[in-house]
């Protein structure tokens, strides 16, 4: 099932939906949840897995049957659009989850693939997220005729808070946050929105002893001996 972030209802699925698909028994089905509490960032969490989260976006779940038909989980499966169709772009055999948003002058919302359960027949989930985000990458084939089809940046926590604080992240989309993943592929998955109300240097650096006395010796000597 999907679910919309914060209530908000977007037309931008009407872009990817087609008609509902009558075996559903076949298609995995995942829930995603975006969870009301948000989480505060601390250097502990610095290896957790992390992306960034577009304003107003849906997360949804593919499958590419074995005939590289794409279906789409919602209340119920639909047959994706032409457009948003992932044959030849990922492998046959495929579970994909991917964030769909909207970006600037451009009026086709984009797919954005950021993790995967399957990837051409291959379970992952023994893998942690950023193991699975990088079979995937590697499987991901880019089209040129696609350019609204496209990966999804996943990465370390203490990356994306850091850069997100100082304004580093450049991206084509309005960004609302960092939001933590799952390592965990479930029925249910839960990502949690996150707050970086930790200072990011968290240990004071080592002084460099004979570089300080060596800069003490010298201002010294111009004092004593000025030009």
């Amino acid at each position: 099932m999907l679910r919309h972030i914060q209530g908000v209802e977007i037309n931008i699925l009407g872009d990817v939906l087609g008609v509902a698909h009558t075996e559903q028994e076949r298609i995995v089905r995942h829930d995603f949840a975006l969870e009301p509490q948000e989480l505060e960032h601390t250097r502990f969490d610095a290896e957790a897995p992390c992306t960034v989260l577009p304003q107003q976006a849906h997360f949804v779940s593919l499958t590419i049957d074995k005939e590289g038909n794409t279906f789409v989980s919602s209340d119920k499966v639909y047959i994706a659009k032409l457009n948003y169709s992932l044959r030849s772009i990922v492998p046959n055999d495929s579970i994909v989850h991917a964030l769909l948003f909207q970006v600037h002058n451009s009026t086709r919302p984009v797919l954005g693939l950021f993790d995967a359960s399957c990837v051409a027949g291959r379970c992952l989930r023994q893998l942690n997220c950023i193991a699975r985000h990088a079979v995937l990458h590697q499987a991901f084939r880019a089209n040129p005729k696609c350019p609204h089809i496209r990966m999804h940046w996943v990465g370390h926590e203490r990356v994306l808070v850091h850069d997100l604080q100082y304004k580093r992240v450049a991206a084509d989309f309005a960004i609302d946050c960092a939001v933590r993943l799952s390592n965990t592929i479930a029925v249910r998955m839960q990502f949690h929105r996150l707050s970086p109300r930790e200072p990011i240097v968290s240990t004071v650096p080592r002084l460099n002893t004979a570089k300080m006395m060596e800069t003490l010796r010298r201002k010294r000597a111009k004092l004593q001996h000025p030009a």
